[in-house]
């Protein structure tokens, strides 16, 4: 009898032991796939920047955006059809991102380069929070992550602040190019210059690393802290505190997308770090 009962108590524990790592594996299970729809939805908002930028040149006459977008449309029907089976295509904002990027494909030269930005940036915030639901339900969060306890600003603050960074570019090129500054236009950007700077003393001094990535870490902050205060600086002088804007628009163009860039170098660092505790 009590070898019968030893030998019912062992089996209890083999059970047990075996129902929890089976939840361990499917669970990495879920946050390996949920990384990978990150990282695609990641993509599409870097394309809907693009697409929001070369939308504006093309509205505003500049025939040479036209190929470009051609382009830029298909990566995005590319990266749509890859998700159009997984679980981010249950969730309501997907259906919204999808319903609301098919009506900016029906856009035509005649819309109006305002109703475009705000069109294009509404769809972007919205996949930003697309992107922050699949890591919730992708357990890519601090409750399953110990070792990155602030990945949440990875995914709600770091995405924000680099969609800022595109507002500020798309915004900032339309006034240099018209080589004025209108009052709307610097409601926004000083806005968007409160945003950023808020984000260079707070959010990037935030995010997790760890041990053996913080060098690369900290370089990366760095940069992209040096990259983020020039352009604020010259989004200050150069565009909201100009008597006349004569910065070339190709020159501010470059100066905000490198700034995205340093950022974008940011976000694959830390899902290079997530690749290795999960």
């Amino acid at each position: 009898m009590q070898w019968i009962t030893l030998t019912t108590a062992t089996f209890c524990i083999l059970i047990i032991f075996l129902i929890k790592k089976m939840k361990i594996s499917n669970n990495k299970k879920i946050q390996k796939d949920g990384l990978v729809h990150i990282c695609q939805i990641k993509r599409i908002i870097i394309f809907a920047q693009q697409h929001r930028g070369l939308t504006a040149a093309w509205l505003n006459g500049d025939t040479n955006a036209e190929a470009k977008l051609t382009g830029i449309k298909k990566l995005i029907s590319q990266e749509i059809n890859s998700l159009m089976l997984s679980p981010v295509a249950k969730n309501e904002r997907w259906a919204a991102f999808t319903d609301h990027w098919g009506r900016l494909l029906s856009f035509n030269n005649k819309s109006s380069v305002s109703n475009s930005f705000e069109q294009h940036t509404m769809m972007i915030k919205n996949l930003a929070y697309l992107l922050e639901d699949t890591a919730e339900n992708s357990h890519l969060t601090a409750d399953f992550l110990p070792k990155i306890n602030n990945i949440g600003y990875v995914w709600r603050e770091l995405i924000l602040t680099t969609e800022n960074i595109g507002q500020s570019r798309a915004i900032g090129v339309s006034v240099a190019v018209q080589q004025c500054c209108s009052s709307v236009d610097k409601i926004r950007l000083n806005f968007l210059i409160q945003t950023m700077a808020k984000t260079t003393i707070d959010t990037l001094q935030r995010l997790s690393h760890l041990p053996e990535e913080q060098h690369t870490h900290t370089n990366l902050v760095k940069k992209a802290t040096e990259s983020m205060n020039k352009l604020i600086e010259v989004m200050t002088s150069e565009l909201v505190g100009a008597a006349k804007v004569a910065i070339d628009s190709n020159q501010y163009f470059e100066l905000a997308t490198e700034t995205m860039s340093k950022m974008n170098d940011i976000f694959d660092h830390q899902v290079k770090q997530l690749n290795k505790v999960i």
